[in-house]
């Protein structure tokens, strides 16, 4: 396995720059997850790591290897790199067994050792004697599985994932992830998982990259850049967020919906970020930060996701279970969590 550099990389196709002066870099062993919308250069930054794509700027590095720079391009065949685009990608026309050695050297390896390899993948995504069988036989997280071996199976130095789960209904696609993840690691691979998935993306991975118009705004830790997100376009683009006009005054306090005691001249208009889990509720309105009117309860056994009226305002307020609040009730509202100001524009990431 290898660490990963990118250095101020640009890429452009025709007249388009897809990625901006883009710098990221992986330990030997993580797994990175980069998290945007569609459009954002995800897809491009991939191809380019895999060297389908050549950078007009900047620089990829394995390790202490160079592999691409604007005037050089390893080719992909040469980066020892397993990549596992959407939906698999099996080749139709070949048996599991035979799409697992696709990469494997025929010039390095005898029959039998190619044999053994196969067996040992199967073994590895728990598909022992499914050798013969075509792709068309197999379910999709089954091809899901086989391309991942498929790509294991040549011990690469790192491991693309282009939203490997993108087609598969939800519990399927949970499972399958939290298997393809535990493999990883297990193989203590260095891979990088392109998904528009938030919840993928801070289950999965030990770095979490947020990209936007070919960028990278924010990585970090998954828990770093859900609790203490740079900026109101990253802090939406994690995780569920109510978005509160707010000020900051004179006095230093920031005046916003839970916090209408400050006093003094408004010195700085802006947002703050609360996440749904950081509003504590109960029945107690003589102590009440605000008081609102539960409107709706989206119950999920674990916990639920309670719409709350306040002031004329729909808050979404998640709270662990059980619980016996009811439609209609009155509840006062408490924040328990960190003041997240921020004075940028509110975009959807």
């Amino acid at each position: 396995m290898s660490s990963l550099e990118i250095s101020h990389l640009n890429v452009t196709l025709g007249k388009k720059l897809i990625l901006d002066d883009l710098s990221f870099s992986l330990a030997e062993g993580q797994i990175a997850a980069l998290l945007g919308p569609s459009g954002c250069g995800k897809t491009t930054l991939l191809r380019s790591i895999a060297g389908l794509v050549q950078p007009t700027h900047g620089t990829v590095r394995f390790g202490s290897q160079l592999v691409s720079l604007s005037s050089l391009v390893l080719p992909s065949h040469k980066r020892k790199l397993g990549y596992v685009p959407q939906e698999g990608a099996l080749f139709p026309h070949l048996n599991v067994a035979e799409n697992i050695a696709f990469g494997l050297d025929r010039s390095t390896f005898t029959k039998d050792k190619i044999r053994q390899i196969t067996k040992e993948m199967l073994g590895l995504i728990e598909l022992p004697g499914f050798e013969k069988r075509m792709p068309s036989q197999l379910s999709g997280g089954q091809q899901t599985r086989v391309a991942l071996a498929r790509a294991l199976a040549i011990k690469p130095a790192l491991v693309l994932l282009d939203e490997p789960f993108s087609a598969l209904d939800a519990e399927l696609r949970a499972d399958l992830r939290s298997d393809v993840i535990d493999l990883l690691r297990a193989q203590n691979t260095t891979a990088i998982l392109v998904t528009h998935d938030r919840e993928e993306a801070l289950v999965s991975a030990d770095v979490v990259a947020l990209m936007r118009e070919g960028k990278i705004i924010q990585q970090g830790t998954p828990e770093a850049v859900y609790s203490t997100p740079i900026s109101l376009e990253t802090a939406i683009g994690t995780g569920d967020a109510l978005v509160l006009d707010a000020a900051k005054m004179a006095d230093g306090e920031t005046a916003y919906l839970f916090n209408s005691t400050a006093k003094g001249a408004a010195v700085e208009k802006g947002h703050i970020v609360i996440r749904p889990e950081e509003i504590k509720i109960d029945r107690d309105l003589s102590k009440a930060t605000a008081i609102g009117l539960i409107e709706k309860i989206d119950y999920y056994g674990h916990d639920a996701m309670i719409t709350v009226d306040v002031s004329g305002q729909e808050l979404k307020i998640r709270i662990p279970g059980p619980f016996d609040f009811v439609l209609g009730e009155k509840v006062s509202l408490h924040h328990a969590g960190p003041i997240r100001f921020f004075t940028d524009a509110i975009k959807d990431l």
